[in-house]
C-alpha cells in the first residue's frame, strides 16, 4: 500500500466533510493543540468500514508505517485513524514494538488518543510477555501525568474480564498515587493542577469499578482498607458497582 496515496485519499475525504463549527468545540473540549475537520464519529467508522478489509490485509510492517506517517499527520482526525490501524492489526504486536506504543503514547497529551492505545493495546503485549510490566511501573513515576495514568488503566480490559493481569501490581500502583506532592512541583498553572489530580484519581477509580465486575470482594477489601487515604473520587468511582455494601 502506497502511504502518500491513501493519505492523499483520506485528507480529500476530510477536507469534503469538514466541520468548522464542530472542529472549534471539539477542540476546546478536548484541549487539543492540532487541527480538527469537525467529522462525527459516526462518519469516521463508515469510512474505515469500507477500507477495513483492505487495511486488514496490509502486512504488520506496512501497517505500522502508515500509522507513524497518519500519526505525524497535523489533524486530531488523522492521528485517530493512525491508530484505528494501530487496533486493527494490535494481535501482531509484542513486547519489541514497545518503542512505538511509548512514543504514541507521551505524544498523545489526552485521553482520546490514550483511551484508544493503552486500553485495547496494553493488554495484548502483557499477555505475551509479562517482562513488559516493567514499563507500567516506570510510568508511574514519570513527570507526565498522562503517562502515569496509562500505567493505571494499562490493565482494564483485564479487570474487566476478570482474567490475567497483575491485580497486585495495580494496588501498589495506586497507593503510590495517594500522594499528589509531585504534582505542585511539576505543573505551574492551577488549570495543570486541577487535571492531573482529576485524572490521576479518576484513573484509579476507573480501573477499580472495571475490576468490581467480575471479583468485587477484592475492590470493597481495598477501598476499606484505604479510604482513609484515598480521593473521594477514586473511591466512590471505584464503587460504583458495589451498590449498598459501600459505606
Amino acid at each position: 500500500m502506497n502511504k502518500e496515496i491513501f493519505h492523499k485519499k483520506y485528507l480529500k475525504f476530510l477536507q469534503q466533510n469538514q466541520n468548522p463549527l464542530r472542529a472549534e468545540k471539539e477542540k476546546k473540549y478536548l484541549y487539543s493543540k492540532h487541527k480538527h475537520y469537525g467529522l462525527s464519529s459516526g462518519l469516521q467508522d463508515i469510512y474505515f468500514k469500507e477500507l477495513k478489509k483492505e487495511l486488514r490485509l496490509i502486512s504488520k510492517n506496512e501497517a505500522i508505517d502508515l500509522v507513524k506517517y497518519l500519526w505525524n499527520q497535523p489533524s486530531h482526525e488523522e492521528k485517530s485513524f493512525a491508530l484505528r490501524i494501530l487496533n486493527l492489526h494490535s494481535d501482531k504486536l509484542n513486547k519489541n514494538d514497545m518503542p512505538l506504543i511509548e512514543k504514541l503514547m507521551r505524544e498523545s497529551e489526552g485521553w482520546v488518543y490514550l483511551d484508544n492505545l493503552i486500553i485495547p493495546i496494553m493488554p495484548i503485549i502483557l499477555k505475551k510477555d509479562s517482562r513488559a510490566y516493567k514499563y507500567l511501573k516506570d510510568w508511574i513515576k514519570d513527570n507526565d501525568f498522562w503517562v502515569r495514568r496509562s500505567s493505571l488503566l494499562a490493565q482494564n480490559l483485564f479487570f474487566r474480564k476478570g482474567e490475567d493481569g497483575d491485580r497486585d501490581l495495580f494496588f501498589e500502583l495506586a497507593k503510590s498515587q495517594f500522594d499528589e506532592s509531585w504534582i505542585p512541583l511539576i505543573y505551574k498553572s492551577t488549570e495543570e493542577k486541577k487535571r492531573a489530580v482529576f485524572f490521576i484519581r479518576k484513573a484509579i477509580g476507573w480501573a477499580l469499578r472495571e475490576m468490581s465486575t467480575k471479583e468485587p470482594s477484592i475492590v470493597k477489601k481495598f477501598l476499606d482498607e484505604n479510604k482513609s487515604r484515598m480521593s473521594g473520587l477514586s473511591y466512590h468511582e471505584g464503587g460504583k458497582k458495589l451498590g449498598k455494601t459501600m459505606g
